[in-house]
C-alpha cells in the first residue's frame, strides 16, 4: 500500500503515478494500492481510471479526525498490505501507524521527499513532525531519499541513515522528449512572440520556489537589452498578477495555472529556469526539461547540481545577478549551441535517470526489505515454538 498526503498535483504524485505503472514486468507479483490522507484529487482520479484501488481517510484539515484514524485501522486490516511505502512526513507517520494497527506488523518504507537546508524555514507543526518522525526512524525497515543532499540534511536531523537509501526520481524519455512542432505549439497555446527567447518556469505558487528573483533577473535583463519573453506555469501562479509588479516586462511575463499537457510544449522553451530558495530534493521539471532537451539554470538547492552537471548553469538561491548572469550566458550562445547543450542534457538523463532504471532500484528495495521481514517472522516463530516446547 502506498501511502500519500494527497493525490493533488506534485512532485511526489507525479513520481507515485509513474511508478505505480511502470510497465516491463518490474513489479509483477506486486498487487499495488494507494492511500491518500486527503480527498483524492487529479493524480489519484488518474489512477483510479488505470485500475489502481485508491483508498481515502478524507482529512480536510490539519489534524486527523477520529473518524479517520478508524479508517485507517479499517484499511490496514481488511486490505492486509504486506508492506507499506509512506509518501512525504504526514503520510509516512501514517504509514508506520497503520502497520502497528495490522496483526502482522508488515514492514514500513518512508519515502522523503523534501530537503531540509534550513529546518526553520518549516512550519512549527511540521518541525515538530519532524522531530517526532526522527525518533521513530530506527523502527522503519528502509527511508528513501531522492537526494543525496536530502540524505545528509535529514541525517543531521536525526533521521536514522543506517537504514537510508538514495534513489533518484525517475523519467519517461519517450513523453518528455524534443518535438519539432513544439515551439509552434507554444505560441499557440500561449501569448508568447515566437521571434523572442521565450525562458520558462514550471513549478506551484509557493514561497519555496521564489519566483520573484527569477521576475528580478529578467527585468535587469530586460534593462540590459534582452528581450525576452518569461512564462511561468503552475498550480496557482495565475495568482501572481495581482501580487507581483511587473514593471517594465509587464508585457513580457505570462503566468499560467495549472497544465497536463506540459510535455507538448515544454521542448519550445529556450530555456527552463527554477529559482527555488529552499525545500527541493530532486525537482521533476529540471529533468523534464533536460528529456526535452532544454537547458535548464537551477538555484544550488537540493540535488540540482548533481542532476544537470555540466548540461546547463547553477546559481545560488536568492542571488539575482548570478541568475541574470547564467540566463545572458546561455541566451548568447547561438541556437545550435543552447540545442547541443540541450541534447546533452537529454542524454545525462537517459543515462542516469531513466523511469526503468529507477523502478529496478524500487522493486528491489522492495524485495530486500521483504527479505528481511519474513526472515525474521520465520526466527520469531522458531524461537517462540521453543519456548513453548
Amino acid at each position: 500500500m502506498q501511502v500519500i498526503t494527497g493525490t493533488g498535483i506534485g512532485g511526489a504524485q507525479t513520481m507515485l503515478e509513474k511508478l505505480v505503472d511502470a510497465g516491463g514486468g518490474i513489479f509483477d507479483g506486486y498487487e499495488q494500492s494507494v492511500l491518500s490522507l486527503m480527498p483524492p484529487g487529479e493524480s489519484g482520479a488518474r489512477l483510479i481510471r488505470a485500475g489502481v484501488p485508491v483508498h481515502t481517510l478524507g482529512i480536510r484539515g490539519a489534524m486527523p479526525t477520529p473518524r479517520a484514524v478508524f479508517r485507517l485501522a479499517a484499511l490496514s486490516r481488511s486490505v492486509a498490505p504486506d508492506l507499506f511505502v509512506g509518501w512525504m512526513h504526514h503520510a509516512g507517520l501514517a504509514a508506520w501507524y497503520a502497520a502497528k494497527m495490522h496483526r502482522l506488523r508488515p514492514p514500513v518504507i518512508w519515502n522523503v521527499r523534501h530537503s531540509l537546508s534550513d529546518v526553520a524555514h518549516e512550519k512549527a507543526a511540521t518541525r515538530a513532525l519532524l522531530r517526532y518522525s526522527a525518533r521513530l526512524s530506527p523502527s522503519v525497515d528502509a527511508i528513501i531519499f531522492n537526494s543525496h543532499v536530502a540524505k545528509a540534511q535529514y541525517g543531521a536531523f536525526g533521521y536514522a541513515l543506517d537504514r537510508a537509501t538514495v534513489i533518484p526520481n525517475g523519467f519517461d524519455c519517450e513523453h518528455f522528449r524534443p518535438r519539432m512542432d513544439a515551439r509552434a505549439r507554444l505560441a499557440s497555446l500561449f501569448p508568447v512572440d515566437g521571434g523572442r527567447p521565450v525562458i520558462g518556469m514550471v513549478a506551484r505558487n509557493h514561497p519555496m520556489k521564489d519566483p520573484a528573483t527569477l521576475i528580478e533577473a529578467m527585468r535587469r535583463l530586460s534593462a540590459d537589452g534582452v528581450d525576452a519573453n518569461l512564462l511561468i506555469v503552475g498550480p496557482g501562479m495565475e495568482r501572481l498578477s495581482s501580487s507581483m509588479n511587473w514593471g517594465a516586462m509587464a508585457d513580457r511575463i505570462i503566468v499560467s495555472g495549472q497544465r497536463l499537457d506540459i510535455a507538448e510544449w515544454l521542448p519550445g522553451l529556450d530555456l527552463l529556469v527554477l529559482p527555488s530558495a529552499w525545500g527541493e530534493a530532486f525537482p521533476n521539471i529540471i529533468g523534464e526539461a533536460m528529456a526535452s532537451g532544454v537547458a535548464c539554470v537551477a538555484t544550488d538547492v537540493g540535488d540540482a547540481r548533481q542532476i544537470i552537471g555540466e548540461c546547463g548553469r547553477v546559481v545560488p538561491p536568492g542571488d539575482v545577478a548570478a541568475m541574470q548572469a547564467a540566463i545572458a550566458d546561455l541566451l548568447s550562445l547561438s541556437l545550435d549551441a543552447r540545442r547541443t547543450l540541450g541534447l546533452a542534457g537529454r542524454e545525462r538523463v537517459i543515462d542516469m535517470f531513466s523511469l526503468a532504471v529507477v523502478a529496478q532500484d524500487y522493486a528491489a528495495l522492495y524485495a530486500s526489505v521483504l527479505r528481511k521481514w519474513h526472515y525474521r517472522q520465520s526466527r520469531e516463530l522458531i524461537i517462540g515454538a521453543a519456548g513453548a516446547t
